[in-house]
């Protein structure tokens, strides 16, 4: 009896164990949109990725005030296997734990970047004891039969020294964070392909390239069996980089998803700029070309992403489009950190569905010598992007529920671009921009989100817009009249007033420069005598 009551005792307390078990973060798909999860709840990351060589403790305990002013939930810190395992089967993870406990103490959440066999098309951060040794761990040849400082991804030994890294990595943080879990997800690799050639020319890798594309990549393709060049004519080198490149990467993930199993991605140096050549960007990554290739051969991952650094509106766009799609959630690892950047996170978000982003460079760790930015304050080159981050912060679960919903939209001010007209169900909101007037301003800032909570309430966010509500064309109603207008935030789901817009307020109904948050109640009103309809061409 005792025996049996003691049995009972273990069986109740694994069981209360493992209901108290924290879900880990991970990526699902519900009502068609992706989301990430993070303690179980759907997750908008607000991000900063620091510079390449900054996860040092003397550099990092410098810049928890910025993270703070710039109002960010997540922090972007690389993780070097040169400096992870300094000699084969030797680990030190002395930096990493100075990062996660630090992060943790701050209330942030750590997405850790592996920089390993690649890392911006080539593997400057793979170990002394890999690059000095390219007789035991090949690199690739060029197309005139040189060798360069890209580690081969039909390499098997390459692919196992790293897996080795990678594995004792992902045990580290299981052991040391899977309590707290301040690490929520892993970047494997960062901007992985090789610049300088197309493809991998070493013997190994012609030999492959000669052969018959795999089976699983072709019926994937929905292609007949046959060559490389056969099948893929120009794009063959880069389309065979990138199978292969994308496989090594695959296996390491699911190596490291077996011990600890968090969301993991691939981030992509993309290919819409100068020629649009492979290997004058790194060939045979994630691009917008080779997503299909990706995502065949590394299932594994659980998305892939664009960093995008390019400032012309439209290409920003078609990235998003390309990425946001039903078989990959939209989330951007990198942006840049100018102000001009600041409406294309509403962009993304409402928009395109983004689960996140993050901008580079926000610690003060100066590539350039003659860049004097205090080491205790935010650069104003974040400002607008911390404004973003701060009204965000105020609203991120319901957007996350709007976009689920697919009740969210985006605007923002443009060259040439004074109003643009956003249509609902019921209603139309037009939002124009110039707010102050142009002849004091040098950036366009207009930028908004607007959510439909319910047929005649919504939210508004944003900064230095007006906007003007009427009901849709052809209902009977041709006037929208304000019921309730508050400006507030939400803690969780709850709706907190901070106070009642009236008067001047409602009237001018303006987003102001440090940004507003706004629940709007609507009714519509017929009208008998409505006024002739002009065109206004003047802002």
């Amino acid at each position: 009896m005792m025996k049996k009551l003691i049995l009972l005792t273990l069986v109740l307390a694994c069981t209360l164990a493992l209901s108290h078990a924290r879900e880990l973060p991970k990526v699902v798909k519900r009502n068609g949109r992706y989301q990430l999860l993070v303690d179980g709840k759907p997750f908008l990351v607000l991000g900063a990725q620091l510079w390449n060589s900054s996860a040092w403790p003397s550099v990092t305990d410098k810049f928890w005030t910025q993270l703070r002013e710039l109002n960010c939930n997540t922090l972007e810190a690389p993780v070097y296997w040169q400096n992870i395992e300094p000699e084969p089967g030797v680990f030190n993870f002395k930096e990493l734990d100075n990062l996660i406990l630090n992060a943790r103490k701050e209330k942030l959440k750590l997405v850790l970047l592996w920089f390993a066999s690649y890392k911006n098309g080539s593997s400057t951060y793979a170990p002394p004891w890999v690059l000095e040794h390219s007789e035991k761990y090949p690199l690739m040849k060029n197309g005139y039969g040189e060798e360069i400082q890209v580690l081969s991804p039909v390499s098997r030994v390459n692919l196992e020294a790293d897996k080795r890294a990678f594995t004792a990595l992902m045990k580290h943080v299981k052991e040391t964070d899977s309590d707290s879990q301040t690490v929520i997800m892993i970047q494997v690799q960062n901007e992985s392909g090789s610049l300088g050639t197309d493809r991998d020319y070493s013997e190994a890798a012609n030999k492959l390239f000669d052969g018959n594309v795999p089976d699983k990549l072709a019926t994937g393709l929905n292609k007949q069996a046959g060559k490389w060049s056969d099948l893929f004519g120009i794009s063959a080198a880069e389309t065979f980089n990138a199978w292969h490149i994308a496989s090594y990467i695959n296996e390491i993930a699911d190596a490291g998803k077996a011990i600890y199993n968090l969301p993991m991605y691939a981030n992509a140096w993309g290919r819409e700029h100068l020629f649009h050549t492979p290997g004058e960007y790194p060939s045979g990554g994630p691009t917008t070309n080779m997503i299909g290739v990706w995502k065949i051969a590394a299932p594994q991952l659980d998305f892939l992403s664009p960093d995008i650094y390019i400032s012309n509106p439209n290409v920003f766009i078609d990235l998003c489009e390309k990425y946001d799609r039903d078989d990959n959630m939209l989330f951007i690892p990198e942006t840049a950190n100018r102000i001009t950047y600041a409406r294309f996170h509403f962009y993304a978000i409402g928009n395109y569905h983004a689960k996140g982003l993050a901008v580079y460079g926000i610690d003060p760790f100066h590539a350039d010598p003659n860049d004097k930015r205090s080491l205790d304050k935010l650069d104003e080159r974040f400002s607008d992007i911390a404004n973003n981050y701060k009204l965000l912060s105020k609203v991120s679960n319901t957007v996350l529920t709007l976009q689920e919903q697919n009740k969210i939209k985006a605007v923002g001010e443009e060259e040439g671009l004074y109003e643009q007209l956003v249509r609902f169900d019921e209603f139309d909101v037009l939002f124009d921009f110039g707010y102050p007037t142009y002849k004091d301003r040098a950036i366009r800032s207009g930028r908004a989100l607007i959510g439909q909570l319910s047929p005649n309430e919504f939210l508004i966010v944003g900064f230095d817009a007006k906007f003007r509500f009427r009901p849709k064309y052809g209902s009977g109603f041709s006037k929208a009249e304000y019921v309730l207008v508050e400006e507030g935030y939400y803690e969780g789901d709850k709706w907190v007033r901070e106070r009642l817009w009236n008067g001047d307020e409602t009237y001018h109904s303006t987003l102001t420069p440090r940004g507003s948050v706004l629940k709007i109640r609507l009714k519509k009103v017929k009208s008998s005598a409505q006024g002739p309809i002009r065109a206004n061409f003047e802002n």
